[in-house]
């Protein structure tokens, strides 16, 4: 994918971003937070053309295997004679993290309710729940377990997930009818700081296909990138981002009216560039629809 450099503040040097956008505003030279509010301005307008764009270079249609753990634990009979709540026992999977729950019990000392504490990790099946302690006995348990899609370690630490967009049994780009849509629910996980979503209703480790964004770029000046930092912009939004830096600009020396027919030419740039990658990749809009009788899709 062609790119042009940021630049660096103290020397811009020709065809980069931000020399271009030095020459838009007339100037010599930039100073510390002139280059830094210019590019604060280049982040937020390529953020902008990235979801215009539906950027394919940050969406991706992958096949992933679900990470299955236990959501609950179901009491089936409660016992008796416990007179305090027993240890629950979940058993552990062949390969990854044991589950773990607390019972409680009530004042007959029968055991009302299972709390999952951890939800542990790759499951293949619901595991067997047993009961120790607590001086009584007879209690017994089911587990549930679900499927998840793990934003930050399912994908690889290098390809993690911003925005999960769509979840289906087959892949979508390759299925000859609409595929089978699996339900989901976004959701985070505190622990690791990445998101996560539970797959509704399917407890299966079979492979799924996963439509999603990557985690996003933030630009910086060249020579000072690290990790998803990026000291260079994809070509295509080289001049929209330019002009809107300069919109920015604009504003902050109270040219609004300026500002404003800049805003509009930096738009029709980027609508330009849309209509440009659509009509390159043959880009189609299909509409899936279902009835009682057919199921298929619609072109635009």
């Amino acid at each position: 994918m062609r790119t042009v450099n940021i630049g660096t503040v103290s020397n811009p040097a020709a065809n980069t971003l931000l020399y271009n956008f030095l020459h838009t505003i007339g100037g010599s030279t930039l100073n510390t937070d002139e280059g830094a509010a210019a590019i604060r301005s280049f982040n937020r307008y390529a953020k902008k053309a990235a979801n215009e764009m539906r950027w394919p270079q940050r969406t991706i249609c992958k096949q992933v295997i679900p990470d299955v753990r236990v959501r609950a634990v179901s009491v089936g009979s409660g016992g008796s004679g416990y007179s305090s709540a027993p240890t629950v026992t979940i058993a552990a999977p062949a390969s990854g993290t044991q589950a773990t729950a607390t019972a409680t019990i009530d004042g007959d000392g029968v055991v009302n309710g299972i709390s999952v504490t951890n939800e542990g990790s790759g499951y293949t099946q619901a595991p067997a729940v047993s009961f120790s302690g607590g001086g009584g006995s007879g209690a017994t348990a089911t587990s549930v377990i679900v499927g998840y899609i793990d934003y930050g370690s399912t994908v690889g630490a290098t390809a993690t997930i911003s925005d999960l967009l769509r979840v289906t049994e087959s892949d979508p780009l390759t299925s000859a009818y609409a595929p089978t849509e699996i339900p989901f629910k976004v959701m985070h996980d505190a622990s690791s700081g990445y998101g996560e979503a539970l797959l509704i209703n399917r407890n299966s480790t079979s492979p799924v296909w996963a439509t999603y964004r990557y985690a996003e770029d933030v630009y910086v000046a060249t020579g000072s990138e690290t990790g998803n930092q990026k000291g260079a912009i994809p070509y295509v939004w080289a001049e929209y981002v330019v002009m809107g830096a300069y919109v920015d600009w604009l504003r902050s020396e109270e040219q609004h009216s300026q500002a404003a027919m800049v805003k509009q030419e930096a738009d029709q740039i980027l609508l330009m560039e849309i209509d440009k990658l659509e009509r390159q990749g043959s880009q189609e809009q299909f509409t899936q629809y279902q009835s009682h009788h057919i199921t298929g899709n619609f072109s635009n």
